[in-house]
């Protein structure tokens, strides 16, 4: 009868064992299902936020963009005609002092993001405040010509030290300010180099943004706008 109960107890021992082993084996693999969901949320969230930085940067560097070209018109100064776009590295000589090496490239044949900058020179009108209301309006000569800046205004696309492509404005040529950084390719155009599928006297602006993530993946952003111009 002892040898019995001592059996039945064993079996009873070696069951629970067996269901261990099951319980444990169950466990393991839903702490790696629940490791590798929350490393998919982690990455998910590195993505997002970088693509959402991205986004609010171009975007407010093409509102800054825009705010300046509104400024500016088609006009002949100099007997040089404004805007000029150019190829970084292609400018004319009478531009000589806006042109410069092309900004390094990430992107690969295929990416969206792939190609050539094209880049911009430009002059913008003086501002008074008007007489009657004190409120700012394009000054004006006596005869009704708008008086253009003595300065031109200038885009650019480089690569600087840290190895981040920045847009910046200048003037003169001179004094850079950063518009935005992580920009990887910045197209400008007028109607003629459009291949006129812009209304004439208008000018394009195109911003890819592209930066990698703390995942290692490439995030991309694009922006663009066209802004008309005013003719003198």
């Amino acid at each position: 009868m002892k040898l019995f109960t001592n059996s039945r107890n064993a079996a009873r021992a070696g069951f629970s064992m067996i269901e261990m082993a099951i319980s444990i084996t169950i466990l393991a693999i839903l702490s790696g299902a629940l490791a590798q969901s929350i490393e998919g949320v982690r990455n998910l969230t590195v993505s997002s936020n970088r693509r959402s930085t991205l986004q609010v940067t171009g975007n407010r560097a093409l509102l800054d963009v825009v705010a300046d070209l509104k400024n500016s018109g088609n006009v002949t100064i100099g007997g040089l005609e404004y805007p000029y776009v150019f190829v970084p590295g292609n400018a004319a000589p009478v531009f000589a002092q806006h042109d410069h090496v092309a900004a390094v490239s990430n992107g690969e044949a295929g990416d969206p993001d792939f190609g050539d900058s094209r880049e911009i020179v430009f002059r913008i009108f003086d501002w008074a405040p008007d007489a009657a209301t004190g409120e700012l309006e394009p000054n004006v000569s006596a005869d009704g010509e708008l008086i253009w800046n003595a300065q031109e205004i200038s885009y650019r696309l480089v690569t600087r030290a840290d190895g981040i492509n920045y847009l910046e404005r200048l003037e003169d040529g001179a004094n850079p300010r950063i518009v935005a950084h992580h920009v990887e390719r910045v197209v400008f155009d007028d109607d003629e180099s459009s291949g006129f599928t812009i209304p004439l006297g208008s000018v394009r602006v195109r911003l890819w943004m592209r930066d990698v993530d703390g995942t290692g993946h490439v995030q991309r952003y694009f922006t663009e706008a066209v802004v008309a111009l005013t003719n003198q």
